[in-house]
C-alpha cells in the first residue's frame, strides 16, 4: 500500500501539465462565494492543472484579449474567474466575480488586466 501511494504521489507530480497560482485578491473574492461554487471553482483549477486548458462550456477564450481566459461555474447564480497563462507552465488565476449581465464587466477585464501586470 506505501509503495503504491508513493507511486500515485510520483506520478501526479509528473501527469500535471500546468501549475496553477491564484492572485491574494483573486482568492479573497472567490472565498466570498458560497461553498458549492468555490468547491466546484477548486475542481476546475485541479483539472486545469492537470489538462493545461479547458474548452466550453466550463471555459472561454475572452474577446479582443489576447491572453485572458474565463471559467465557468454555474451554481445557484453565474460565476467567473479571469486567468491567464504565464510562460508555459504556469496559470494565473486573476480575479472572481459573480456575473450578473450577459457580457463579462469591462471593470472585472480591467481588474484582470491590471493584476497580470503584476506577474510579468
Amino acid at each position: 500500500m506505501f509503495k503504491s501511494a508513493i507511486y500515485d504521489t510520483i506520478f501526479y507530480i509528473f501527469w500535471k501539465v500546468k501549475v496553477v497560482s491564484i492572485d491574494p485578491r483573486a482568492l479573497k473574492e472567490l472565498k466570498k462565494f458560497s461553498n458549492d461554487a468555490y468547491l466546484k471553482f477548486v475542481a476546475l483549477f485541479k483539472l486545469l492543472e492537470e489538462e493545461g486548458f479547458l474548452y466550453e462550456p466550463l471555459a472561454k477564450k475572452l474577446k479582443g484579449h489576447k491572453n485572458l481566459f474565463e471559467l465557468r461555474v454555474k451554481s445557484r447564480g453565474q460565476f467567473r474567474s479571469i486567468y491567464s497563462y504565464i510562460g508555459k507552465e504556469e496559470i494565473i488565476i486573476l480575479t472572481a466575480f459573480n456575473k450578473k449581465t450577459q457580457k463579462t464587466p469591462i471593470r472585472e477585464i480591467n481588474k484582470a488586466i491590471k493584476r497580470l501586470q503584476d506577474y510579468l
